[in-house]
């Protein structure tokens, strides 16, 4: 397995920079994140570098400097189907989320990156469960010719947004979709965050649909999520049950900085993430 995280942005500060410094303390990938350009976003940000309306000329940059530094961009997130949900109530906003999807799964061939990571919708008072599932499974089945055209995994995780609530539900739904392209981006924290019992049992229930893995822990205790080895998270079963799988791809940290001595948040990341993929 090989180690990530969510990339953040500091202004003033060159991608080259930033990736090199990463690329020198033990990562081996970064995950972008596609936003608008209205965003406010303050200096140091997970947002506001890959943005929806001019994607081509910022990914270029991205680019480069992956190229330059050799540090990799193995997936990008969709980060507007929250504003914009493929299951709304109002169509032509469903249909902007999925020609926002589209264009993200290009920029991810143009990027190398091997998946998108996507919110399949999300279950509302105007939207109930039931009429969410058919909206998004005929959404997804829509787009996943798309991914395979692109050759890229289109990948739901499991957030908070009160869909697809066991890995049961997340097996079904990707088996009823039918195609290659189409995978799960587990979300260790997630799992006990959103109170669906334990990721092992994800993992093992998903196996080999599980196409990316996201990094965080979340603490029983405390209500919260948190790092890594700082909450309830069984780390040792978790990677054992992903080994049991085959599984051998990216985990990816999507955690926020320190307030304080970010580069310092990066390099005690670094370290745990070695941690974890040596249990």
């Amino acid at each position: 397995m090989k180690i990530a995280t969510v990339f953040w942005h500091e202004k003033g500060k060159t991608y080259i920079e930033e990736f090199m410094f990463l690329k020198e303390i033990g990562f081996d990938g970064v995950e972008v994140t596609v936003s608008e350009m209205n965003e406010r976003t303050p200096s140091l940000s997970a947002r506001g570098y890959l943005r929806f309306e001019v994607l081509k000329d910022d990914a270029k940059r991205l680019l480069e400097a992956s190229k330059e530094v050799s540090l990799d961009i193995h997936s990008v997130r969709s980060g507007l189907l929250w504003k914009y949900s493929l299951t709304a109530s109002d169509p032509n906003v469903r249909r902007k989320a999925i020609n926002i999807v589209e264009k993200e799964l290009e920029i991810c061939s143009y990027l190398g990156a091997t998946a998108l990571l996507v919110v399949p919708g999300v279950v509302t008072e105007d939207i109930p469960y039931d009429k969410a599932y058919k909206i998004s499974l005929r959404a997804i089945k829509e787009l996943s010719k798309k991914a395979e055209r692109e050759n890229v995994f289109l990948c739901i995780e499991n957030v908070e947004n009160n869909f697809l609530l066991s890995p049961l539900e997340m097996r079904n739904f990707v088996d009823e979709i039918g195609s290659e392209k189409v995978g799960v981006y587990l979300d260790i924290g997630n799992v006990l965050a959103c109170h669906q019992a334990y990721p092992q049992h994800w993992i093992s229930i998903l196996g080999k649909r599980i196409k990316k893995v996201h990094v965080k822990d979340y603490s029983i205790r405390l209500k919260s999520i948190t790092y890594p080895f700082q909450g309830s998270v069984n780390w040792p079963s978790v990677i054992e049950a992903l080994r049991k799988v085959g599984y051998d791809d990216y985990l990816t940290a999507e955690l926020t900085p320190y307030k304080l001595f970010p580069e310092k948040f990066f390099k005690d990341l670094a370290e745990t993430m070695k941690i974890i993929i040596k249990l």
